[in-house]
């Protein structure tokens, strides 16, 4: 993860199905946005709070929330809860499309709304019987074959009335967000992303801020940091240079600089300090 002061970029980029469990007490989680889709599971009857597009909601009930890509988000647990258990499914576009309707409604994975799903506590037991599958050694076709299990006992067993859209579908910054994931390897500024979602510059630049707490810029340069660090990790037989040119600079000398006081260490050295991570230890 990518963080700035206030807000952080969650890359799972070559990542089609990936699901995390946490069962620590839990602060604050920082604002963050991701290019995928989110699944929030938490099974345990605590109080919470989601921030979700700049809207809050609070409630006290094992719930699912599902969020679209983009969507500018945060969970929180008010109680100092001892065990607060939560699972987290990010996937995309391929897993959904690979099941047809009846096993993952796509209806449910509308553009810029996300769905939050009030519970009973029989009802999240029967989903974490699901979740709990889960064992690290499935291959991903086995872990679709559970998620979806888990998303089609999900509506299947919810009725419409505890389903509650949540986000609003004309929340703008999600579209600026996506706008400027998919192209900041090109000249991005203020001034050209205003016009294009028809609002004047200071608008843009006030509610950018306001709802992610960084800049259009400070943006921009943590979607290429982040795709800088994927490409030296995953893609070795690329140069450095060529990556500065595909994460949107003009050359190496520019790149070089942002790079060094970003992360404190040279694309070179990021490059090698990784290969220590994965070498094998001697015996």
């Amino acid at each position: 993860m990518v963080r700035s002061e206030r807000m952080g970029f969650l890359s799972v980029e070559g990542v089609n199905l990936r699901i995390d469990h946490f069962n620590k007490p839990s602060i604050m989680h920082n604002t963050h946005v991701h290019s995928q889709y989110e699944l929030y599971f938490c099974p345990e009857d605590i109080s919470q709070t989601s921030v979700i597009n700049g809207v809050e909601y609070t409630y006290k009930y094992p719930c699912a929330i599902l969020s679209t890509p983009y969507t500018v988000h945060s969970m929180s647990c008010h109680e100092n809860a001892e065990k607060y258990e939560r699972y987290v499914f990010y996937f995309g576009a391929r897993t959904i499309d690979s099941f047809d309707d009846y096993h993952l409604p796509k209806s449910f994975f509308g553009r810029n709304t996300g769905l939050l799903f009030r519970l009973s506590n029989d009802e999240a037991n029967t989903l974490v019987e699901i979740v709990r599958m889960l064992n690290g050694k499935q291959t991903l076709a086995e872990k679709e074959l559970i998620f979806a299990l888990f998303m089609n006992k999900l509506v299947g067993t919810c009725p419409d009335e505890r389903i509650e859209k949540v986000g609003t579908p004309s929340f703008y910054i999600q579209d600026v967000l996506q706008y400027i994931s998919e192209n900041f390897a090109g000249e991005l500024n203020s001034e050209d992303i205003s016009k294009r979602f028809a609002v004047s510059r200071s608008k843009l630049d006030r509610d950018f801020k306001k709802f992610t707490g960084i800049t259009v810029h400070g943006y921009v340069e943590m979607c290429r940091l982040n795709q800088a660090k994927y490409l030296l990790e995953f893609k070795k037989e690329m140069s450095v240079g060529d990556i500065a040119v595909r994460c949107g600079f003009e050359n190496e000398n520019y790149f070089f600089p942002f790079f060094k006081k970003s992360t404190g260490m040279t694309p070179a050295e990021y490059r090698k300090s990784l290969k220590k991570e994965t070498r094998p230890r001697k015996r």
